[in-house]
This record gives C-alpha cells, structure tokens and sequence, in this order.
C-alpha cells in the first residue's frame, strides 16, 4: 500500500486531486481486509455474548420468588461456571479462526464477502 502510494505521489503529472484518489485506491485493499478481520473478532464476540446470555437465561429461570441468600450464591456460582465455560470454548475457537482468516487473506477472498 505504502509503496503504491510512494508511486502516486512521486507522479509529477498528476493534479492533487488525482494523487489524492491515487492514494486513497492503494488502500482499497486493506482497508477491505481490516474489515474483514474486524468482522470475524465481531462475530466471535457475538457468539461469546450469546452463549454468557444463555448462561444467564438458564438461572433465571431457576431463581424462584422467594430464593434465600444461600440459593442465590449456588446460582451466581453456577452462572460464573456457564460462563467460564463459554470463556474456554470460546478461546479453544481463535486458533481455528486465525487460521482461517489467514487463509481467506492470503487468498484475498475477503473482498468479495
């Protein structure tokens, strides 16, 4: 990117609005796969966030009305366990997508996605 911008830059003939759009089109691309990387961690952390939601989902609806203090930390325990649950399976995924993404960069399939 740098280098094409170097280039566009170094070209004498053109006006600055034309070196300007020069510059800007080096960057198509990885402005492209920066997206494409930002979007895989978004969908990584949505998937993350649904999971704790379950979590929480699944205690509550075991609290009842009237849960005494001793219920309610086996609940908060049993939540933080869900939870951490989905911490660990969550992070066993990230050497799967990083290899994945790697794949998809080098093959610059990320801008047709």
């Amino acid at each position: 990117m740098h280098r094409c911008a170097a280039k566009c830059c170094d070209n004498n003939d053109l006006s600055v609005e034309r070196v300007h759009h020069c510059v800007e089109n080096c960057s198509v691309e990885l402005n492209n796969a920066q997206k494409y990387v930002q979007g895989e961690f978004e969908h990584l952390q949505n998937r993350l966030q649904r999971c704790v939601m379950q979590c929480n989902d699944e205690i509550r609806d075991k609290i009842g009305p009237n849960s005494t203090d001793a219920e309610m930390s086996q609940h908060t325990l049993a939540f933080e366990r869900c939870a951490a649950k989905c911490v660990d399976s969550h992070l066993g995924l990230i050497p799967t997508i990083m290899k994945k993404m790697s794949e998809v960069l080098s093959q610059g399939k990320y801008q047709k996605q």
